[in-house]
């Protein structure tokens, strides 16, 4: 529990680190506020909505943005026995390199996952799925944004809890639209 005060804490002297002034509505030419749908990604889910504020780093060509969201894996039945699903709820510092459109986006990010203990014993090396499991992730991907919209994608690494799979690669796509209108 103290990781996660510890990773917002840090994250939030980070924000007050790259922010140039409090109510800003939009940093430099592009918006500040973003809402977001995520499929895979720094959520571990099937699916997320996420809530991003972008902030001007002191180079005009580069941003940082912090996101804060939940995100929802439907649950499976195996045999006769109906598994839950899984909440989740990512934050995610990110940084941005480039100009006009097109970004670099390096992001670091903890979840928080919320299901149920259980063992799927029908795959070759047993799956263990736990109440609670944290994950670390980093991703290095590409950002558009235009105007009111927002796409990217990027590949991930993500360190877990999970005794049965600690390291994993992934990917994720998310979609967005400003809150600046």
């Amino acid at each position: 529990m103290y990781k996660v005060f510890f990773i917002v804490f840090f994250l939030g002297g980070l924000i007050s680190f790259c922010q140039k002034s409090f109510g800003q509505d939009t940093t430099g030419k592009i918006n500040a506020n973003f809402l977001l749908v995520e499929v895979f990604g720094h959520s571990s889910s099937l699916f997320s909505a996420n809530y991003e504020k972008i902030l001007v780093l002191p180079l005009s060509s580069h941003f940082c943005s912090f996101r804060a969201g939940i995100g929802y894996s439907p649950g499976i039945t195996i045999g006769s026995n109906r598994h839950k699903g899984v909440i989740t709820t990512p934050l995610v510092f990110s940084l941005l390199f480039g100009k006009k459109k097109n970004y670099v986006q390096l992001g670091i990010g903890y979840t928080s996952a919320f299901g149920e203990n259980w063992i799927d014993s029908t795959t070759t090396n047993p799956t263990i799925y736990q109440k609670f499991e944290s994950a670390y992730i980093l991703s290095l991907g590409y950002r558009y944004i235009w105007k009111a919209f927002t796409f990217q994608i990027y590949p991930l690494v993500e360190w877990t809890t999970n005794p049965s799979s600690r390291f994993s690669i992934g990917g994720g796509i998310s979609l967005g639209n400003s809150l600046n209108w």
